[in-house]
């Protein structure tokens, strides 16, 4: 060991955790502890002696001479990073605190950086890695790093951003606002963020968030997140804001409780309320609470259906609604929900006073309808009795007619007989064989002689409790339960009665039919004509049969 080094001091740096290396005037290895030994791999024996230069590898060893020439022999201590060669050749780099010894010679301390250079690298990995630009500069405001993201986010190369000066980067609102960080918050040491804009290569301004912090020796590094799509999201966001807020329908958000949380214009033009006048309030002031319970309940997005509201001055409103519901991140149950209302009342009443004007239409064109088909089977039964001399077509015409413009189940059409006071069925439809038995009936004991009397139709709703109506089996068994009994009358004289049979399931429809007493007065005037044209045939007939009858009485007087 040196001859300077006391014993006291020998076992304290036998004991080091840190290498320990004494070198004499001529560079040779004079003495070296155990950590030193263990660290090169050589024992002391192999290692005393040695140059200390054979233990350092090449690129380090001009580094050693020139602190050797330098510092230690001015007799300076110094600090300094340099490479061992183990004996096996392993490589360890080393941080060398250098002491000069009296009477010559110089002691060197070193830790062993591999851990720190292993940790240096995976920090320079992750940094080179990052989605963050990262940007270093030196006490003098120049680009000493930058990893590959600052390089594509400003369109430089890492060679044409080396000292560049770090100022030329950013815009001229932004350059001033970085000198005076510069001047205040870094000179004292202190971390800061801000927005600033970097002008790139070819001009484009990207906007970022700068994290400035302090590094030793005046240094300082900013790591820069781009703004841009985060700007494009706010403008965008920005806009549709501005869309809702001046959106002529109503569109507003709703709470779990059933509150509301946001109201823009267009509530105000649907509803009346102002914005600070529905911030807040349940959403039952507007809509019914049926109508609440069923929005809240919502799971799904439910378009265009309606709802009943309430305008502020109290007039009803029909909007037609889209309902969202809006869930938090793995929630089933939604947290809010977006309503849109779009006003209708307007466009409702105009749909149902247009169709109101159209079904009047369709009512008026189908009322032309029977009007027509009615005069139809008036000029038609006015044709036919011009030109018909038998009453048979022309009661079977009238019957068919009668069905057709009442649509009834049955329809029985009889003639009176004033010479024997009879009714005489002349045409029917729907009664069947079984009422062949009352082709002739008696007009004393018939329905046709109150109805008569009373100078109107006949009602009755329940054949059955009719007990003066002698058909009643007989209508029971054809299922006929009402019936309307229309006397044929011309000058207050009976021609004939139209008998309407309708079963239970048409009930009193037949009751409702006015047409059909103004139709049996045009058939009371045919009847007329043929029981007038009847007589004159008769009266004919009776002259012929007189004139007939003089002529033999006349012949067979002058035989005689």
């Amino acid at each position: 060991m040196h001859p300077e080094i006391s014993p006291l001091e020998r076992t304290l740096v036998e004991h080091m955790n840190e290498a320990v290396w004494m070198v004499d005037e001529k560079g040779n290895t004079a003495y070296v502890n155990p950590a030193f030994c263990r660290m090169m791999e050589y024992t002391p024996e192999e290692i005393v002696g040695k140059s200390s230069y054979d233990c350092v590898d090449a690129q380090s060893r001009e580094r050693v001479r020139q602190v050797d020439t330098n510092e230690r022999t001015h007799g300076i201590s110094s600090t300094y990073e340099t490479t061992l060669v183990t004996k096996s050749g392993k490589r360890i780099h080393v941080l060398i605190s250098g002491t000069p010894l009296t009477g010559g010679g110089s002691m060197g301390i070193m830790t062993d950086l591999t851990f720190q250079k292993k940790q240096e690298s995976i920090y320079t990995r992750l940094v080179e890695h990052m989605n963050e630009a990262v940007w270093i500069i030196d006490a003098e405001h120049r680009a000493a790093y930058v990893n590959p993201k600052f390089c594509e986010l400003v369109e430089y190369s890492f060679e044409e951003l080396q000292g560049l000066d770090s100022y030329f980067l950013f815009d001229d609102e932004s350059r001033e606002r970085v000198r005076k960080i510069d001047r205040t918050q870094r000179k004292q040491g202190i971390s800061s963020s801000y927005e600033a804009v970097l002008v790139t290569k070819s001009g484009r301004r990207v906007p970022v968030l700068m994290s400035g912090t302090p590094l030793p020796e005046g240094c300082s590094m900013g790591i820069c997140l781009d703004l841009t799509q985060l700007r494009k999201k706010e403008e965008q966001e920005r806009i549709l804001t501005g869309a809702i807020q001046y959106a002529h329908d109503a569109i507003l958000t709703v709470d779990g409780e059933g509150r509301i949380m946001s109201w823009n214009r267009g509530s105000k033009i649907t509803f009346g309320y102002k914005r600070d006048e529905m911030l807040g309030q349940p959403l039952a002031r507007i809509f019914a609470e049926d109508d609440v319970a069923d929005i809240l309940s919502g799971r799904e997005v439910r378009d265009n259906f309606e709802l009943r509201a309430r305008h502020r001055n109290g007039e009803p409103i029909i909007v037609s609604a889209t309902l969202t519901p809006i869930f938090s991140d793995g929630a089933t149950t939604p947290v809010s929900w977006l309503l849109i209302l779009h006003n209708i009342t307007m466009q409702t009443t105009f749909e149902e006073e247009l169709a109101q004007k159209y079904q009047k239409l369709r009512d008026a064109y189908n009322q032309f309808g029977i009007i027509r088909r009615q005069m139809d089977y008036v000029f038609d039964l006015i044709e036919l009795c011009a030109q018909q001399e038998h009453l048979q077509p022309v009661g079977d015409f009238i019957v068919n007619a009668v069905l057709m413009l009442t649509r009834v189940d049955a329809c029985l059409l009889r003639v009176y007989r004033p010479g024997n006071d009879t009714l005489e069925a002349i045409s029917s439809f729907g009664l069947g064989e079984d009422w062949r038995g009352k082709k002739i009936i008696r007009y004393a004991e018939s329905l046709t002689r109150k109805a008569h009397e009373l100078g109107r139709p006949l009602k009755i709703v329940d054949i059955a409790k009719v007990t003066t109506y002698h058909s009643r089996h007989l209508a029971k068994k054809s299922n006929l339960r009402s019936l309307m009994v229309i006397p044929l009358l011309l000058r207050g004289e009976l021609l004939g009665s139209l008998s309407l049979y309708v079963t239970p399931e048409k009930k009193l429809e037949i009751f409702d039919n006015h047409f059909i007493e103004k139709y049996a007065s045009v058939i009371s005037i045919v009847l007329a004509e043929h029981v007038r044209h009847g007589r004159k045939k008769e009266e004919v007939a009776a002259r012929v049969v007189e004139k007939t009858v003089r002529k033999k009485a006349v012949a067979a007087v002058q035989n005689a």
